[in-house]
């Protein structure tokens, strides 16, 4: 009894974990430039901000030393989300299923910056997290968010962040005991389990490691959001 109360206590800190990480993003701290020809390196994990990628959008704030705060979104209440881009109040960078990014960020030092232009376009492998393609503003030219040259950069998704995933039984509806299911998929990777349900390396990293317990515990976050 004791042991399982404390399998439930760090299932519970990971949860925790996640919460506190939303604060600076669930962008890779290895793996965050961006590079614009015309305005320098863009740090999508900066010490006093950071952007998290959610299945459907992106909110935070991304740093460029010459261009100031870029803000990749309007919203700021995590969960499911779709920016119309329509207003100046409602802007943001919307995400598809495959990882196409769509919709514009905003700087006050550069304005408007297009994740989907003509000629370009920015995507997030699903399988990955790896940023890739161009992004286009009027007064900055074209931002790269991948390199494989002499000079590497790359901006990586370490973790993202589930928001109603929800059906884990396969039952046709989100409820309680989906929750039941995800959190005790979080103690098999805690314990080692024979019994877990989901292949262990779940951010596709090569290991079974705290953070597959993370993205599993804001999965149950995310399940609970959605319940009615």
């Amino acid at each position: 009894m004791r042991a399982r109360a404390m399998i439930l206590l760090l299932v519970a800190a990971a949860v925790v974990t996640v919460c506190a990480t939303a604060q600076t993003g669930n962008i890779d701290p290895a793996n965050k430039w961006a590079w614009g020809t015309n305005v320098g390196w863009i740090n999508f994990r900066p010490t006093d901000g950071g952007v998290t990628v959610y299945e459907d959008h992106l909110e935070g704030y991304a740093w460029g030393e010459n261009i100031g705060w870029i803000r990749l979104g309007s919203y700021e209440g995590g969960g499911a989300h779709t920016y119309a881009n329509t207003t100046a109040t409602d802007y943001g960078v919307n995400r598809d299923a495959s990882g196409n990014l769509s919709g514009y960020a905003w700087g006050t030092n550069v304005g408007w910056i297009n994740f989907d232009p003509l000629h370009g376009g920015v995507t997030i492998d699903p399988a990955t997290g790896s940023f890739d393609g161009y992004a286009w503003g009027e007064n900055v030219g074209w931002i790269s968010f991948k390199n494989t040259g002499p000079v590497a950069y790359n901006v990586v998704v370490a973790s993202v962040v589930a928001v109603s995933s929800g059906d884990v039984n396969g039952d046709g509806r989100v409820d309680l005991l989906d929750v039941r299911l995800c959190e005790q998929i979080a103690i098999g990777h805690l314990t080692g389990e024979p019994w877990q349900r989901t292949a262990a390396d779940v951010d596709h990293d090569g290991g079974v490691d705290p953070t597959d317990v993370e993205i599993l515990a804001d999965y149950v976050l995310g399940i609970r959001s959605a319940l009615p």
